[in-house]
């Protein structure tokens, strides 16, 4: 009887020693081709990485040779970049000057307009027509009068300039200048010759020229300036 209990026990141990090697084994089974799988699935991916890889060197390669490079600039491009020289070379050169020219354009009878609409609202313009109406007696005065046109040609005397108030003496003297094509820092004075029909703009302050005075000029201007011009 114990020798049967004892056989069957044995079988009993044996049967489940026997199962639990099959569960092992399955166990790892199961691992091993998980892992298999895993490798499989990293290996897919590393080589999906290398061809994107590849195809974006091989874009950027023909995107490179596709461009110009530096030493080929289109015409436009050069003919841009001299313009632009050009203008700042201008500019710099303008910057200088201490005063520019003023032009109007149009028909001569259009500029007219614009000169006498410009000595509406000049002081000196309305000093320079009281002068004509009032000393002078001019009744038709017009923008292409000159206060006294002979300082060019003859010398002046203190006495010709008698009735002359410190604004007319002023403009006097700077009239003789103004038929040279010079301009004037002194922004009223300026505008009053602009609005002449005869002044041309040309030479900035620092860029006239005095030796191109005569001396009937140079002599009448001393005077003015002795008489508080």
């Amino acid at each position: 009887m114990q020798d049967n209990i004892r056989k069957i026990c044995q079988k009993t141990l044996l049967i489940a020693a026997f199962a639990g090697c099959m569960g092992c084994s399955s166990a790892q089974e199961t691992t091993a081709s998980a892992t298999i799988a895993q490798e499989s699935q990293e290996t897919t991916s590393e080589t999906a990485t290398t061809t994107v890889a590849a195809v974006e060197n091989t874009t950027a390669a023909a995107a490179t040779a596709a461009q110009p490079t530096s030493t080929a600039e289109s015409p436009s491009s050069i003919a841009e970049t001299t313009v632009a020289a050009s203008e700042t070379t201008t500019s710099a050169s303008e910057s200088t000057r201490s005063v520019e020219p003023v032009y109007f354009e149009g028909s001569n009878q259009e500029v007219l307009y614009q000169k006498m609409a410009l000595g509406r609202e000049n002081y000196y313009a309305q000093v320079a027509g009281d002068f004509f109406e009032h000393v002078k007696g001019h009744t038709d005065i017009n923008n292409y009068d000159q206060l006294f046109r002979h300082t060019a040609d003859r010398y002046f005397t203190a006495e010709d300039f008698a009735d002359c108030s410190e604004d007319i003496l002023k403009l006097a003297k700077n009239e003789i200048y103004a038929r040279h094509g010079r301009m004037f820092l002194d922004r009223e004075i300026y505008e009053y010759f602009l609005t002449r029909m005869w002044y041309e703009p040309t030479y900035a302050p620092e860029e006239f020229d005095e030796s191109c005075l005569n001396e009937y000029e140079k002599a009448n201007i001393e005077l003015l300036v002795s008489l508080g011009a």
